[in-house]
């Protein structure tokens, strides 16, 4: 790993930190971030890398450096509930759309086409049951897959495919784990990709956490005994409260007090309230390796729009049943439902594979669209319309 990617890597670890830090509240603007030789030993970095990590999220507004003076946390939440400090990563991500010939205002529109057209789904190889709920979950939040964690352990060695597997898009697991990935991804004709994971929580974060008082739920004593090793040389350990699930009361914790618990308990006590204020889950997924979940994402979408792309034909001059058109100018209809005219399509299906991108297709327009904007064609063979958009066309 070279000087600038060993930086990168810190920059992210550290932002991720103060971010969650203050989302949760357990940082405030203006308190005191642990010094560049301090993460050093940490990181196993030369300090003069760790202040050059700080000094870029300087340069994003999230932290202040004073010269001889400390690192202090230079932004809090605001009333959005996350810090955007200067914005500079919309800045760039707008920039790049530029000098990619789409105009800003269409951005978010390619965006979500690139990313929800499809649903997709997405079974994860864990090497434990902890590692593989988290995975899922992570691919459910940050990345919008339809995600299943399976345990290593439990994929039969004789041939079969695990049931979660046998509907998925990808299989995704990491290293460790690679053969049996290949195994089930050869037998269902599925892609796999292969992921770079780092541990949930490091003691760098507990470091932070434990400033205050932390209660932690975990699934079993044994949980409980490794939490307390991993922190035991952590100042602030005293500040830690292990709570196991299902033995210990969790009407014991505070009102509002930081709770951290592990991904199996998430999954447990699913949408149970309890008194304290859950932190909100560590990412596990290596930056570059989110880079090749979302590469897959995006170009199965693609792939599904370009299906569907060929068969757009304009209906203006074609009466479709259930639709109200007045004619403003040619090629455009107004609809029932809005003031602006849209221009209608007519959509007919070739093949079984391209009806079912175009539903899924028309669904999704009907859904974020008026009512009498999309229309199917139902003589086209034999396909009728979806049922979102004959609601929608029957309001």
């Amino acid at each position: 790993m070279t000087e600038q990617e060993r930086t990168t890597s810190i920059v992210e670890s550290l932002r991720g930190r103060i971010l969650r830090g203050l989302q949760v509240g357990t940082l405030q603007a203006g308190e005191r971030l642990p010094s560049a030789r301090e993460l050093a030993t940490e990181f196993h970095a030369d300090h003069r890398l760790i202040l050059a990590a700080y000094r870029q999220l300087s340069s994003e507004g999230l932290v202040h450096v004073r010269e001889r003076g400390g690192i202090y946390v230079a932004t809090a939440a605001d009333a959005l509930g996350f810090p955007l400090g200067t914005g500079e990563v919309f800045v760039d991500m707008l920039t790049e759309a530029f000098a990619h010939e789409i105009p800003g205002p269409a951005l978010h529109e390619w965006l979500r086409r690139t990313t929800e057209t499809l649903r997709l789904r997405a079974v994860v190889i864990g090497a434990n049951r902890e590692q593989a709920i988290g995975l899922a979950r992570e691919l459910r939040d940050d990345f919008g897959l339809n995600a299943d964690g399976v345990v290593a352990g439990d994929v039969s060695s004789d041939g079969s495919v695990p049931v979660a597997a046998r509907r998925a898009d990808v299989v995704i697991t990491t290293s460790n784990h690679a053969h049996i990935a290949e195994r089930i991804g050869s037998m269902i004709a599925r892609p796999i990709i292969t992921i770079d994971i780092h541990s949930e929580l490091v003691p760098g974060e507990w470091a932070l956490m434990l400033r205050q008082p932390v209660w932690a739920i975990v699934p079993n004593a044994d949980a409980g005994a490794a939490l307390k090793r991993s922190v035991a040389e952590i100042d602030g350990v005293d500040n830690l409260h292990i709570l196991v699930l299902g033995r210990d009361d969790l009407n014991s914790i505070p009102e509002g007090a930081a709770t951290y618990a592990t991904a199996s308990v998430r999954e447990q006590l699913g949408d149970a309230r309890i008194r304290g204020r859950l932190l909100p889950a560590a990412r596990m997924i290596e930056t570059d390796s989110a880079r090749g979940v979302f590469r897959f994402i995006v170009r199965a979408n693609i792939e599904a729009m370009r299906a569907v792309a060929p068969t757009l034909k304009d209906y203006s001059a074609r009466p479709v049943r259930g639709v109200r058109r007045e004619r403003r100018e040619p090629g455009h209809l107004t609809c029932r439902c809005a003031e602006a005219p849209r221009r209608g399509r007519w959509l007919p299906a070739a093949s079984r594979a391209g009806q079912a991108a175009m539903t899924n297709w028309l669904s999704r327009q009907a859904a974020t669209h008026c009512r009498c904007h999309v229309a199917s064609s139902s003589r086209s063979a034999g396909v009728s319309r979806p049922r979102a958009v004959r609601r929608r066309m029957a309001a």
